[in-house]
Protein backbone atom coordinates (compact mmCIF):
# COMPACT_ATOMS: atom_id res chain seq x y z
CA UNK A 1 0.00 0.00 0.00
CA UNK A 2 2.54 2.32 0.80
CA UNK A 3 4.82 1.36 -2.52
CA UNK A 4 1.61 2.47 -4.24
CA UNK A 5 1.05 5.71 -2.47
CA UNK A 6 4.57 6.56 -3.16
CA UNK A 7 4.32 5.64 -6.64
CA UNK A 8 1.42 7.78 -7.33
CA UNK A 9 2.76 10.56 -4.97
CA UNK A 10 5.79 10.32 -7.81
CA UNK A 11 3.96 10.01 -10.58
CA UNK A 12 2.13 13.69 -9.79
CA UNK A 13 5.05 14.95 -9.10
CA UNK A 14 6.44 14.19 -12.40
CA UNK A 15 3.63 16.10 -14.22
CA UNK A 16 3.00 18.36 -12.33
CA UNK A 17 6.95 19.31 -12.90
CA UNK A 18 6.63 19.19 -16.56
CA UNK A 19 3.44 20.99 -16.70
CA UNK A 20 5.67 23.86 -14.69
CA UNK A 21 8.22 23.35 -16.85
CA UNK A 22 6.69 23.88 -19.96
CA UNK A 23 4.27 26.47 -18.42
CA UNK A 24 5.78 29.32 -21.16
CA UNK A 25 4.69 27.22 -23.90
CA UNK A 26 1.34 26.97 -22.09
CA UNK A 27 1.32 30.82 -21.80
CA UNK A 28 2.08 31.33 -25.37
CA UNK A 29 -0.22 29.10 -26.76
CA UNK A 30 -3.09 30.43 -24.63
CA UNK A 31 -2.53 33.46 -25.97
CA UNK A 32 -1.86 32.70 -29.26
CA UNK A 33 1.37 34.35 -29.54
CA UNK A 34 2.64 35.00 -33.13
CA UNK A 35 6.25 33.10 -31.72
CA UNK A 36 4.74 30.34 -30.00
CA UNK A 37 6.46 27.38 -31.87
CA UNK A 38 9.98 29.34 -30.99
CA UNK A 39 8.85 30.16 -27.23
CA UNK A 40 8.72 26.13 -26.98
CA UNK A 41 11.93 25.27 -28.73
CA UNK A 42 13.53 27.85 -26.38
CA UNK A 43 11.61 26.24 -23.55
CA UNK A 44 12.56 22.67 -24.39
CA UNK A 45 16.55 23.03 -25.10
CA UNK A 46 16.84 25.80 -22.35
CA UNK A 47 13.59 25.72 -19.90
CA UNK A 48 15.55 22.94 -17.31
CA UNK A 49 17.96 26.48 -16.66
CA UNK A 50 16.33 29.02 -14.78
CA UNK A 51 17.70 31.79 -16.51
CA UNK A 52 15.93 30.07 -20.38
CA UNK A 53 12.67 29.35 -18.40
CA UNK A 54 12.32 32.81 -17.44
CA UNK A 55 13.28 34.37 -20.62
CA UNK A 56 11.22 32.16 -22.22
CA UNK A 57 8.31 33.09 -19.52
CA UNK A 58 8.87 36.98 -20.34
CA UNK A 59 8.85 36.23 -23.92
CA UNK A 60 5.11 34.50 -23.99
CA UNK A 61 3.75 37.21 -21.53
CA UNK A 62 5.35 39.94 -23.85
CA UNK A 63 2.78 42.05 -25.44
CA UNK A 64 2.72 40.92 -29.15
CA UNK A 65 2.81 43.85 -32.07
CA UNK A 66 0.49 42.30 -34.72
CA UNK A 67 -1.55 44.95 -37.04
CA UNK A 68 -4.97 45.49 -36.32
CA UNK A 69 -6.40 45.41 -39.43
CA UNK A 70 -10.63 46.52 -39.79
CA UNK A 71 -12.49 48.51 -41.84
CA UNK A 72 -12.58 52.61 -40.57
CA UNK A 73 -16.29 53.42 -40.53
CA UNK A 74 -16.79 56.78 -41.77
CA UNK A 75 -19.82 58.75 -41.99
CA UNK A 76 -22.16 59.29 -44.67
CA UNK A 77 -23.08 62.49 -45.56
CA UNK A 78 -25.76 63.17 -48.79
CA UNK A 79 -23.65 64.77 -50.95
CA UNK A 80 -25.38 67.04 -54.15
CA UNK A 81 -25.13 66.97 -57.84
CA UNK A 82 -22.79 69.37 -58.99
CA UNK A 83 -23.24 71.27 -61.80
CA UNK A 84 -20.27 71.14 -64.34
CA UNK A 85 -17.83 74.39 -64.32
CA UNK A 86 -18.04 74.99 -68.34
CA UNK A 87 -21.19 74.48 -70.12
CA UNK A 88 -19.58 73.91 -73.25
CA UNK A 89 -17.63 70.50 -73.88
CA UNK A 90 -13.67 70.43 -73.11
CA UNK A 91 -13.01 69.45 -76.89
CA UNK A 92 -14.54 72.67 -77.86
CA UNK A 93 -12.91 74.75 -75.59
CA UNK A 94 -9.12 73.30 -76.53
CA UNK A 95 -9.51 72.67 -79.76
CA UNK A 96 -6.24 71.65 -81.49
CA UNK A 97 -7.28 73.83 -84.73
CA UNK A 98 -6.95 76.94 -82.52
CA UNK A 99 -3.22 76.13 -82.04
CA UNK A 100 -2.65 75.79 -85.65
CA UNK A 101 0.33 77.84 -85.45
CA UNK A 102 -0.38 81.33 -84.53
CA UNK A 103 0.82 83.17 -81.71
Amino acid sequence: MLGAIFTLATLFGLIFGLVLLFLPTVVARSRNHPHAGNIFLVNLFFGWTFIGWVVSLLWACARTSRPVFYVPQYPTMPTTLQRPLVSAPVGTILSPTSYSGRR
